[in-house]
């Protein structure tokens, strides 16, 4: 049995909403549809009964309807939700941070060469490439749980080798099993948080991901900075900085077992039953209603998303969402802020810096200054919108990147070359760091998404790890002064590309932004719209939107 009531969607439409008991039947057989999730490398037929969770919940609706929470904040199960995700988000953080900390004594103790030095930093970026070939696959068979708990034990296996090991090879076979989790989890973890937040808080809960990578990553600048000063041999702090990683993966994988599976992955796999409970679970009181949202969702998808060879072979028939994924995954790494991270030590000594200490200390410095931003974004996201914060970091780490570039040719105090590396991090963190991943994830549909944020992530990581792999390189090639006006040159023609293609996706539900993208409905995101008035609304009466 169900019982109905009459409210509006986001558009203002009368939408019959249902609510399912808790003792309901099992949805009956119907026509059946594939959903194919691209093919080659990405494929996957799924049979889907095209009706199955509108008709099983007896729910008229539309894919603009959305569904309210009991309460305005976030309940147990899903914080607790959201905390793992982002635990997961900070063991690769811990990895950027640490490792940027440990690579001095470490070059020194294994006595590596320039080039292997990039090859051991910028290694692990171009592994995450195929690691997150690899995390969409299996995220799309197995589920959005087990995928995070393949990142976690690929964390602990090679965060093992890299602190035990007595040569070059076999640290840069640790770095390499470590990519894959850096790639997996890049891939498993924004879709995960983008799938399970409600409609109002997405932006800030998808910008724990970034937050929290940048959370590891100062913590790696920390660990590393109090192991320098610890009593413990030289000969042993970089294994001892790089082997306090393995904490963060088994803290995640032993509470994995508390984390429910994506609502939006179950119906995609032909369970809303088990999609209705997991709604419920993270505190949903319209589930029903969001099931058969979902499932219209999937009803209208092309039957033929797009997979490796589609993307290859026909670029220019690429989903809108598809096409700003891959640029989005670019552009936020060719810019060169990767290289602050891995190398900020050395850029520092490069200033005028001659303590080790002062050069972990002024690492501490920089992590502070791109870990701060992101805490202010986070409060902020969802009220300015995605659009006017990423521009605004854009601009401002042109600017900061060249200053930078200007502080090394005119040989400027090494106080201010640290002050210079905080503001690109901080511009940084304003808006290309936290939100790149939250609006490509927010413009895929859902049988895309996966396969989707896979592409991004590997672009992301392959661009990353170019620019980890020739930092060195360029670095004593052009100076400290050409290496960073050539990034500054990169961000300026970059800002064409984001003034163009960037869209704006506040509030709006992600069946929305589906029907938006297919050129269902014709409504404009903004922060001020009719849209986030509605939002505002509902917040008033105590509701939260999913």
């Amino acid at each position: 049995m169900s019982s109905k009531s009459e409210k509006h969607n986001l558009l203002g439409q009368d939408v019959k909403e249902a609510t399912n008991t808790p003792h309901s039947p099992s949805p009956p057989p119907l026509s059946e549809k594939k959903l194919p999730l691209g093919d080659g490398l990405f494929k996957e037929n799924k049979a889907i009964p095209t009706k199955t969770a509108r008709e099983f919940y007896h729910t008229e609706s539309t894919v603009t309807t959305t569904t309210s929470y009991t309460t305005s904040g976030l309940n147990r199960d899903l914080t607790r939700l959201v905390i793992i995700a982002a635990a997961t988000a900070a063991t690769l953080g811990y990895d950027v941070g640490i490792m940027a900390a440990a690579i001095q004594p470490l070059q020194a103790q294994l006595s590596l060469s320039s080039v292997q030095k990039e090859f051991a930093m910028g290694s692990l970026n171009f592994v995450a490439a195929a690691g997150a070939l690899l995390g969409g696959n299996f995220a799309n068979g197995q589920g959005r749980k087990p995928t995070i708990q393949l990142c976690g034990w690929l964390f602990i296996a090679g965060t093992l080798l890299m602190a035990l090991a007595p040569d070059y090879w076999v640290l840069l076979l640790g770095r390499i099993v470590t990519g894959l989790g850096v790639g997996v989890s890049f891939v498993v973890a924004p879709v995960f948080l983008s799938e399970v937040a409600p409609t109002d808080q997405r932006g800030s809960l998808n910008t724990v991901f970034d937050v929290a990578i940048n959370g590891g990553i100062l913590m790696g600048y920390i660990v590393g900075f109090l192991v320098e000063l610890s009593p413990i041999p030289d000969d042993w702090k970089w294994r001892v900085m790089l082997g306090m990683g393995i904490l963060l993966p088994v803290l995640v994988l032993y509470n994995l077992a508390l984390l429910p599976e994506s609502p939006r992955y179950l119906v995609m796999k032909n369970q809303p039953d088990e999609a209705h409970q997991v709604l419920e679970q993270l505190g949903s009181e319209d589930a029903a209603s969001t099931v058969a949202s979902i499932q219209d969702e999937l009803d209208n998808e092309s039957t033929a998303t797009p997979g490796f060879r589609d993307i290859v072979s026909n670029v220019a028939h690429l989903s809108v969402g598809m096409k700003l994924a891959l640029g989005l995954g670019f552009w936020q790494q060719v810019t060169g802020t990767e290289a602050v991270l891995y190398y900020s030590a050395d850029f520092l000594e490069q200033a005028g810096l001659a303590s080790p200490t002062q050069r972990l200390l002024g690492n501490c410095f920089v992590g502070l200054c791109k870990l701060t931003p992101e805490l202010i974004a986070m409060r902020v996201v969802d009220r300015i919108g995605r659009r006017p914060l990423m521009l605004g970091s854009a601009l401002s780490l042109c600017i900061s990147t060249f200053l930078l570039g200007t502080a090394f040719f005119f040989s400027w105090s090494p106080v201010l070359v640290v002050l210079l590396l905080c503001a690109v991090m901080a511009s940084f963190s304003l808006g290309l760091g936290p939100f790149t991943f939250l609006v490509a994830s927010e413009m895929l549909g859902l049988s895309e998404r996966a396969t989707g944020m896979t592409l991004c992530a590997a672009v992301n990581r392959s661009t990353s790890g170019l620019v980890a792999l020739t930092a060195v390189s360029l670095n004593e090639a052009l100076g400290g002064s050409g290496f960073f006006f050539l990034y500054a040159m990169i961000g300026f023609v970059s800002l064409p590309y984001y003034y163009t293609q960037l869209p704006e996706t506040s509030g709006m539900s992600l069946e929305e932004l589906a029907a938006r993208n297919r050129g269902e409905v014709g409504i404009e995101a903004s922060p001020t719209n009719n849209t986030l008035s509605k939002i505002d609304e509902r917040k008033r009466l105590g509701q939260a939107t999913v």
